[in-house]
């Protein structure tokens, strides 16, 4: 056979991959919306029940819990990137310049706030300490060095702290938020943006 010869594909096996990983991406979504309306401890049985099938097939798919966990973190978890991402061409755009480094943290602090917000659960769900988390700290940790003003010290240390301490912040706020009548006592979200990136640029005392 030539070398360039490629083997004919084999429809059915085809056919059966797609469907497979169909049926694959319909459990992941079925798993976030139970994980959004209940909180990140739902069990596979969950799971099995409102995709309206039996565990043993969600195991067909998943090994285990521990490997829907981390297949589904990974998913949220890029998408929350390019959120961020998107965040930053859309200040861009929005306003005609290059915009500066302090427009910028102020962006991607209300992209990641605004996630938290909207889905608590999912929030909790993708932040217990992973892999995929840390791939994704240090993936806008890269991006915002990217952007610090020429000339900054050490920018690859600045900007991990600045993504470990909003990282922090976000938590403790949230925790604030789920404790009896937090809502009423701690910051709004848009306070809670306003003020880190004023520690984070300007200092405590700004």
């Amino acid at each position: 056979m030539n070398a360039t010869t490629q083997a004919p594909v084999d429809g059915r096996s085809a056919r059966w991959a797609q469907h497979r990983e169909q049926r694959r991406t319909e459990l992941l979504d079925v798993a976030r919306h139970l994980i959004h309306e209940r909180g990140p401890d739902v069990t596979m049985e969950d799971i099995a029940a409102a995709s309206g099938t039996s565990k043993s097939i969600v195991y067909r798919y998943f090994e285990d819990k521990s490997h829907l966990q981390r297949d589904l973190g990974r998913s949220i978890l890029q998408a929350m990137h390019d959120k961020l991402l998107a965040e930053m061409r859309v200040l861009e755009e929005r306003m005609g310049r290059e915009p500066a480094p302090e427009e910028r943290i102020h962006a991607m602090i209300r992209a990641y706030v605004g996630t938290a917000q909207r889905s608590p659960g999912v929030y909790r769900f993708v932040t217990r300490p992973s892999d995929g988390l840390n791939h994704f700290l240090d993936s806008v940790t890269r991006i915002i060095t990217t952007f610090l003003p020429a000339g900054t010290p050490s920018p690859q240390i600045w900007a991990t702290g600045a993504v470990g301490f909003v990282e922090r912040a976000v938590d403790t706020w949230m925790n604030e938020l789920e404790a009896p009548d937090g809502a009423s006592t701690t910051l709004t979200s848009d306070q809670l943006v306003t003020r880190l990136v004023t520690w984070l640029m300007k200092g405590l005392h700004a």
